[in-house]
């Protein structure tokens, strides 16, 4: 043990999210090489470390709050779609806008054929421009404090996300696009737009990858990005891959107001009851944004201990009424469900965990008139020590306790925003953000500190992104030569 480095933070006060909530004010955290070995008195925690054979490094963190590192369950990498009609293609004015095809309940029939066709051009991307791009876009996750993070179906490809953490030094959960089928307007029955084999042989191609790793940083997760995307098939090999593999299932679950009805005219029957049928339904199964289910569905969710996720920060901008209009999902957490948050993903850069555990605190409070429903500590909990758990993490990540992962974040609380305050976490939800990150460390190693990477050259990092986002734009999206000059006029890279 005496050539593994000793840390001691020093902080003005510590939240460990751990079951009880523990908050230690004027505490200390003792990381030994990549693990955490006494949360405490800074006395207490003291006495520990002088009792070290090693050197021991202090790190004076009493101006700031130390919390656990966040661990951001359902993400989806974008960054390659940032020239399009919605993003940097859009008109400077906003008085034209038009509500999209997630507002009003959502257009089902409007997802399922894009969903569909992004399944196709992911692969378009060359080697080089998808590893830029998905190493961008994983940094700027741990730049806003995430330390774990899990794909639940994104626009690159999963080998690219494998180098992308592996680079960034942070986990991942890796899943792949599912597709197989589409529900499109003017069909009686979802038709058939490649084979099911192929989507279960793909899933099986990076759980076999992940497993492979010995890092103990990378896994590979099953996930299904659209209901009406996934056929029969498709979704009884996916249970199977992950009664093999002992993986978790993300899916996106009742999410719009049409999804039930669109399922079932399409299917048969409805989302939850096809997830129950072909083995999908369980205590492995993430559900994101799950907020339009019947009380039948509602029981088959609460039985099954299935886990909810949402991402309260990015409702109101795309138009989704997930929190308002049925209230199930705070429903749910009252019944005992466990209940996280997560970023979702875009193609440009949106509210991160900070921003939705600002949104979750205000909005469950304001549906009940009720500040107590859900209280600033049950939020980090919801961005922490609850995602880890349904990612079957739990035993070594999201919260601040001995012999867990070193995963921790570091916030700057001596400026105005925290005078006279006795509770910092509160006053930082009010008035800070994912910018006010001051360090983050993984593992014991310190990845973020004062605000930027200490091991990556972010100046590059963004050159890179913007070479490899104009090749694709050009030659994936058929961006015209005059609209990329527009877009990338006077950006730096």
């Amino acid at each position: 043990m005496t050539d593994v480095e000793a840390q001691l933070i020093k902080a003005r006060i510590v939240y460990t999210a751990d079951e009880s909530d523990r908050v230690v004010p004027g505490g200390a955290v003792l990381v030994v090489g990549d693990r955490i070995v006494a949360v405490g008195e800074e006395a207490e925690v003291g006495a520990t470390a002088a009792a070290l054979t090693q050197p021991v490094r202090t790190i004076d963190a009493t101006n700031m709050m130390v919390l656990p590192g966040f661990v951001n369950a359902h993400w989806h990498e974008f960054f390659a779609r940032r020239v399009g009609p919605t993003d940097a293609l859009r008109p400077v004015r906003d008085a034209e806008d038009a509500p999209g095809w997630m507002a009003l309940g959502g257009n089902l029939l409007a997802v399922s054929p894009m969903f569909d066709k992004l399944a196709d051009l992911a692969p378009r991307l060359t080697e080089r421009e998808a590893v830029d791009i998905a190493t961008y876009s994983v940094w700027s996750q741990l730049r806003g404090g995430t330390t774990t993070l899990a794909d639940l179906g994104s626009f690159n490809q999963p080998d690219a996300l494998m180098a992308a953490f592996r680079a960034v030094g942070i986990r991942g959960a890796i899943s792949t696009w599912v597709s197989d089928v589409v529900c499109e307007k003017g069909a009686s029955a979802p038709r058939r737009s490649r084979s099911a084999d192929s989507v279960v042989r793909e899933l099986d191609r990076v759980a076999t990858m992940c497993a492979a790793d010995d890092t103990g940083m990378l896994r590979a997760r099953a996930s299904v990005v659209a209901v009406t995307n996934m056929s029969d098939e498709a979704g009884r090999g996916i249970a199977e891959l992950a009664d093999r593999y002992g993986l978790t299932i993300g899916a996106h679950l009742c999410a719009l107001r049409t999804e039930s009805p669109t399922v079932r005219e399409y299917f048969g029957r409805g989302s939850v009851q096809r997830f129950a049928d072909l083995g999908l339904l369980g205590d492995r199964l993430l559900g994101a944004h799950t907020s339009f289910a019947d009380e039948t569905e509602r029981r088959l969710l609460i039985d099954a201990a299935v886990h909810i996720s949402h991402s309260p920060a990015k409702y109101g901008w795309v138009g989704e009424s997930t929190m308002s209009e049925t209230r199930l999902i705070p429903e749910l957490a009252k019944a005992g469900l466990d209940v996280s948050i997560s970023t979702d993903g875009s193609g440009r850069p949106i509210g991160g965990m900070v921003e939705n555990m600002r949104a979750a605190w205000q909005q469950h409070n304001e549906l009940y008139a009720d500040p107590t429903v859900l209280r600033a500590s049950r939020a980090l909990a919801m961005a922490t020590r609850l995602p880890a758990k349904g990612l079957r993490w739990q035993d070594q990540i999201g919260s601040l306790e001995p012999d867990k992962q070193a995963d921790l974040v570091m916030v700057r609380a001596d400026d105005w925003r925290y005078l006279l305050d006795p509770r910092p976490l509160e006053a930082f939800l009010h008035l800070g953000g994912s910018l006010d990150i001051d360090t983050v460390m993984v593992a014991g190693r310190t990845l973020i500190k004062g605000g930027r990477s200490v091991h990556l050259d972010e100046t590059e990092l963004q050159r890179r992104y913007l070479a490899a986002l104009r090749s694709c734009a050009a030659r994936v999206f058929e961006v015209a030569e005059p609209q990329l000059r527009q877009v990338f006029a006077g950006v730096a890279g």
